[in-house]
């Protein structure tokens, strides 16, 4: 049993590790939006529609804890910002499968764009070193910030108010 106890501690260690908040290595100019994805019903959603906007990326997947925990913040923050120029897009690696993302978001009533990551993102965001990686990207879809790891909904609100009033 200890050493159950100890190999789940060092898990947790190895994963909180990368954990920590992050400014993303883009150039200073990167227009983060330059992309295409296709939504879990197998629509291309071209992200240059969101320029002038706010947006939250999130990579994630149906079997990460964190981001489990964090998607229904995403889909309260989300129904509130939205209406004043907040989007968000989900971006599951769907590593079980697309029916097991479908069944998540309806179980989590995701309210925001669900899509499948790609190459497309692949060239853009490079492959999160671990999910959730969320990106944070203001009006001229630049990278205002990337946060590796899990963070309460009050800290993405703080980022997202500030954004949105400048």
């Amino acid at each position: 049993m200890l050493r159950v106890i100890t190999l789940f501690l060092a898990a947790l260690m190895v994963v909180s590790a990368g954990c920590k908040e992050t400014k993303a290595p883009v150039a200073k100019d990167a227009k983060m939006l330059n992309f295409t994805v296709t939504d879990i019903n197998n629509n291309p959603i071209d992200m240059r529609q969101h320029l002038g906007k706010v947006v939250i990326v999130d990579f994630w997947d149906t079997w990460c804890g964190p981001c489990r925990r964090g998607i229904p913040e995403f889909v309260e923050l989300y129904n509130q910002y939205h209406p004043q120029g907040l989007e968000i897009v989900g971006v599951a690696f769907g590593r079980n499968g697309l029916d097991a993302v479908k069944q998540f978001t309806a179980d989590y009533k995701i309210s925001y764009t669900s899509a499948l990551f790609n190459e497309e993102a692949k060239s853009i965001f490079g492959s999160p070193p671990s999910i959730p990686t969320t990106y944070i990207i203001n009006q001229n879809g630049e990278v205002a910030e990337k946060v590796v790891g899990y963070r309460p909904k009050d800290y993405f609100e703080q980022k997202i108010r500030t954004l949105l009033k400048s």
